[in-house]
């Protein structure tokens, strides 16, 4: 059935504007379909480490424990995304911590990654457990966990941070609280949950799954790295070469319900064939350099920076050095797949 407007165009102003008065809309009344497409403000972004570096430990000069700064941390500001995150989903931070110092133990309703990328000494504590981070660590703090960070060691330490703040503030429900303590107590063993759920394919016989924190938190870089290595021998996948995630090994999941963390080698010679997909992904470059041309734009990148591709971004990768290169990303895969909308095209 086709509907027909009847009305003069000064009358139906003026019923659109009554509609107003009562808090109401009607989308027919203009031109477009009912529901109108979004186009993202996501823009893809380079960010280099030799720019960061630089600024990260400046920062020290002004986030002091006197000021009553509790984490010195320096966000990769997506320019199209109004709230100044890195993705419209996804809010990545590089933090810096000197020696001797304490990031206060806090709480909160988004979700939030570590991954340990320069530095010795520093530990993550996670509802107790205190995981004793080395480069290419990666460490979970899952929704309202407690968590403290510490630098133990001689040297400044940098790690990524990840939250889903974003998306969690959309919906209202972005809350936090301090601890009582700036560092939580802590059992006589550090890797709790190493000890328990860190060999895949088995668990403690007297933890039922899912319950409480069974679950591993910290991912260590030496079993995944030589994982990537075993991979890369097979063949690989034509779109983005050789890519493990991060799952939860009792449930076979993502790691968080948000969040999706990967790891990839793009090996020397390699070009991927260009897809496109739903979600966004924020990308640090752990090893190598390469190429990616994002939306018909190429973006030449190096170890220490990170780049973004948007939702629906046409992407591919090249590396033409001789040594591989190796990225972590962080993507909002299983958010999308959870409510139905993740897709993907080549």
């Amino acid at each position: 059935m086709v509907l027909h407007v009847t009305q003069s165009v000064e009358a139906l102003e003026q019923y659109c504007a009554t509609l107003r008065a009562a808090g109401l809309d009607a989308p027919w009344s203009r031109p477009g379909p009912l529901i109108e497409p979004k186009k993202t403000r996501v823009e893809p972004r380079l960010w280099r480490w030799a720019e960061i570096e630089p600024l990260l430990r400046r920062s020290a000069e002004f986030v002091t424990p006197e000021r009553g700064a509790e984490r010195r941390i320096l966000r990769l500001a997506n320019p199209g995304v109004p709230e100044r995150t890195s993705t419209h989903t996804l809010s990545v931070a590089v933090q810096y911590l000197l020696p001797g110092e304490v990031a206060p133990a806090h709480r909160h309703t988004p979700n939030a990654i570590r991954f340990m990328m320069h530095g010795r000494g520093a530990y993550t504590t996670v509802d107790g457990d205190k995981c004793l981070m080395a480069p290419g660590d990666l460490v979970l703090t899952p929704s309202m966990t407690w968590h403290d960070h510490g630098n133990e060691g001689t040297e400044p330490v940098i790690w990524l941070d990840g939250l889903d703040s974003p998306i969690v503030r959309y919906l209202e429900a972005l809350s936090g609280e301090p601890h009582a303590m700036d560092r939580q107590s802590t059992g006589y063993l550090a890797g709790l949950s190493e000890r328990r759920f860190g060999v895949a394919g088995l668990r403690p016989t007297w933890v039922p799954p899912g319950t409480g924190p069974a679950r591993l938190i910290h991912y260590r870089w030496e079993p995944t790295h030589a994982a990537l290595l075993r991979l890369a021998e097979l063949e690989p996948s034509p779109f983005d070469d050789v890519m493990m995630e991060y799952i939860d090994p009792a449930t076979g999941r993502s790691v968080l319900p948000t969040m999706g963390c990967y790891i990839q080698m793009i090996r020397p010679g390699v070009r991927t064939r260009a897809h496109r997909q739903t979600s966004s992904a924020v990308y640090a470059v752990l090893q190598g350099s390469g190429t990616s041309v994002i939306d018909g734009v190429r973006y030449e990148w190096q170890q220490g920076d990170f780049f973004v591709v948007p939702p629906r971004a046409l992407h591919a990768h090249a590396n033409d050095d001789a040594d591989p290169a190796i990225l972590f990303s962080l993507q909002d895969v299983p958010l999308l797949t959870a409510l139905g909308l993740y897709r993907e095209e080549g």
